[in-house]
């Protein structure tokens, strides 16, 4: 159950980010380079969810 919630954060995430943060609120105020610097931390962040979904499945 942990597993599907964990997923469907970083879905949810994913969605309000690209949907409506970048195209609303950062990219009209820090265009291309805030653009960048928001999708590679939104990758961070899901990387490291997903990766502690593996650490814990193998202990």
């Amino acid at each position: 159950m942990k597993k599907i919630l964990r997923i469907g954060f970083i879905g949810a995430l994913h969605i309000t980010v690209y949907l409506w943060l970048l195209p609303c609120v950062i990219l009209p105020k820090f265009g291309n380079i805030g653009t960048k610097i928001t999708v590679t931390v939104l990758i961070l962040i899901s990387l490291i969810v997903l990766s502690s979904l593996i650490i814990k499945k193998r202990m």
